[in-house]
């Protein structure tokens, strides 16, 4: 406040500022935060600027289902599932086909063992590094099921079916007399018998499919001492839909004793409550005992995170039945892993598979109240589900799409993609929030872009550097332009990335007085770019809520690196500096000041915007 000519001014700053708030009234949020704030992200010091763009590597025939990479042997490979097909590529070279015939679902990858493991609903696929194929082929591991079975039958149980292949082996004790040996199960019609006599392969036998018998025209010879296993047959025995099983999943994660050393598949629709975990690093080994029952049949599970030692299994929510339940690792005496479950949460489910992503070490997914995180009571130690996005949740919530949102971390931000277009941001590089008196519940800031219209994500880390990508519905490869220095980084394609970013609507304490903000001493301090420009516009309750504008300027900066011939200029200086509005409004009780940039390749951001300004009469309506 001050005085001038026997008038008192008064000033209200914007500055410190934080995320957007959508939770309220727009004369009701905080001056720090936005209630208009649309392709906005913070930059390193909390500041609001223009995001980055993005850009089109590749256009490809159908919808984008999986983008996903992995290290081979220090040779990074992507791949990519298009339509039915699956490409490998890169940046710079135009995508190569591996595959056709895939499913149009979306996928999900992992990687283990040096190699990429895909489910994507109609098919469970390996790929190495050069070749993909499904893992029920020829590679999937063949377990020993029978071990010192006799000629006649009997012996000990030893590994379980594996459900990715129709082979098994039998191990006999051999007697030197006996030339018929009675396997665990009949004979498929078709598919290959195989015979080791002492770790020899032979052809000296015949074959009962149907009674399930291999017979030698020489008895395999006995052990020299004692009895042991002499004889292994391995043959095919389908057990119907086994294969089909694991080839319909569609959610997939690691876990296991101590480390993640075996995949975890679910989202089967026929079996929606029941998961699958592989063998001890070969995802090519899935048990047929190895599944669990997760809560009730009615709901399905949606998706894992990790929770220290645990294992969070999150399913939808029916208002009912638990929604998330704890599965832990150990080992009993007899040296096998067991993962026993415990439920744990009920009332908050998730409505999105595609929503879980851990931002540093708080674990999130969708559910239909907005974006939550599995924490820990401060009291009790009790796993609770507590909201993250309480600022964007009244839009969020109201979007369509919310089952087919995908999620992604990158550069310590939780972005949320919908169909639409529209990206929710939670920012955990900001301090955040505390909504109650628990030290625990916390909120993130919060923002909120358009025009970017990824329906899947790809974030490949080297070092500390993050590469953001994404595929489209239309078949686009895309990437974020944040490995562009100059302002090119700033556009979407080309176009312009329409930013924005304004006050709330402000009564500046008194909605009852009617003020004015007079025309000298009112500006909006932006960020200094090469290239960068602002337009200014105010709203108030004489206006009816129309925005009129009120300044407009470019800023540019040289750049002897990034010239524009077009609007070339002398100014050195790589300060901040000021858009002065150098307009009078007139009798408000509430006005808003809102800064925007839409142009090209035009970077963009605010500092402080300071309005100064009288007060007058009593306000009659």
């Amino acid at each position: 406040m001050s005085r001038k000519s026997g008038v008192t001014l008064h000033r209200t700053v914007y500055s410190s500022f934080r995320g957007a708030d959508f939770s309220t009234d727009p004369s009701l949020v905080e001056r720090y935060r936005s209630p208009l704030c649309t392709n906005i992200v913070a930059d390193g010091g909390g500041m609001p600027q223009k995001r980055d763009g993005w850009r089109t590597l590749h256009q490809l025939s159908g919808k984008v289902y999986g983008l996903y990479a992995a290290d081979f042997g220090g040779t990074v490979k992507s791949l990519a599932h298009v339509g039915t097909k699956l490409y490998v590529w890169d940046d710079d070279t135009a995508p190569a086909q591996l595959l056709s015939g895939l499913p149009e679902h979306k996928s999900r990858a992992a990687c283990m063992n040096g190699k990429l493991w895909i489910v994507t609903g109609g098919g469970f696929y390996v790929y190495d590094g050069s070749t993909a194929q499904k893992v029920s082929g020829s590679g999937a591991y063949v377990p020993t099921t029978t071990i010192t079975r006799l000629p006649t039958g009997g012996g000990s149980s030893y590994e379980d079916i594996n459900m990715l292949t129709p082979y098994r082996k039998n191990a006999f004790q051999t007697d030197g007399q006996s030339v018929t040996f009675l396997l665990d199960s009949d004979v498929d019609e078709t598919g290959d018998v195989t015979c080791w006599v002492w770790g020899e392969e032979t052809q000296d036998f015949s074959v009962d499919r149907e009674n399930g018998t291999v017979t030698f025209e020489t008895a395999p010879a006995a052990p020299d001492a004692g009895a042991a296993d002499g004889l292994v047959v391995q043959f095919p025995h389908t057990v119907e839909g086994y294969a089909e099983r694991i080839d319909k999943c569609t959610i997939l994660s690691t876990y296991g004793v101590g480390t993640n050393d075996r995949l975890v598949l679910s989202g089967n629709s026929d079996y929606p409550n029941q998961d699958w975990i592989s063998g001890l690093s070969d995802p090519t080994y899935i048990p047929d005992l190895s599944y669990s029952t997760v809560g009730s049949e009615t709901t399905r599970i949606m998706g894992y995170c990790r929770l220290g030692s645990y294992q969070g299994i999150v399913k939808e929510d029916n208002g009912r039945d638990s929604t998330v339940f704890l599965r832990s690792a150990s080992t009993n005496d007899d040296g096998d892993a067991v993962f026993p479950l415990q439920q744990a949460i009920a009332g908050v489910g998730a409505v999105s598979p595609g929503s879980f992503a851990s931002l540093l070490d708080d674990p999130l997914f969708l559910s239909r109240n907005g974006i939550y995180a599995i924490a820990s009571n401060a009291i009790t130690s009790e796993k609770i589900c507590q909201g993250r996005s309480f600022y964007v949740n009244n839009r969020l919530t109201d979007e369509p799409g919310l089952s087919d949102a995908e999620a992604v971390v990158w550069n310590g931000m939780y972005l949320l993609a919908l169909p639409n277009g529209h990206v929710y941001v939670m920012d955990g590089r900001q301090s955040k929030s505390y909504k109650s008196a628990s030290l625990g519940d916390f909120v993130y800031e919060c923002y909120y872009w358009e025009n970017v219209p990824a329906v899947c994500w790809m974030c490949w880390r080297d070092g500390t550097e993050e590469s953001l990508y994404f595929g489209t519905a239309d078949g686009r490869i895309c990437r974020v332009n944040s490995d562009i220095e100059g302002m090119a980084r700033y556009s979407d394609d080309g176009a312009a990335i329409d930013a924005v970013w304004a006050t709330k609507y402000d009564d500046d304490g008194t909605p009852a007085l009617m003020k004015t903000m007079i025309k000298r001493g009112c500006c909006v301090t932006i960020k200094p770019y090469a290239r960068s420009s602002g337009t200014i516009y105010f709203r108030s309750d004489r206006t009816s809520g129309e925005e009129r504008q009120v300044a407009e300027k470019k800023m540019d900066i040289l750049d002897f690196t990034d010239i524009d011939f077009e609007r070339f200029t002398f100014n050195t200086d790589d300060s901040p500096q000021e858009i002065f509005l150098n307009r009078k409004v007139k009798n408000y009780k509430r006005l808003q000041l809102i800064a925007r940039n839409s142009q090209p390749d035009e970077g963009f951001g605010i500092f402080q915007i300071t309005k100064h300004f009288v007060i007058g009469n009593y306000a009659k309506r």
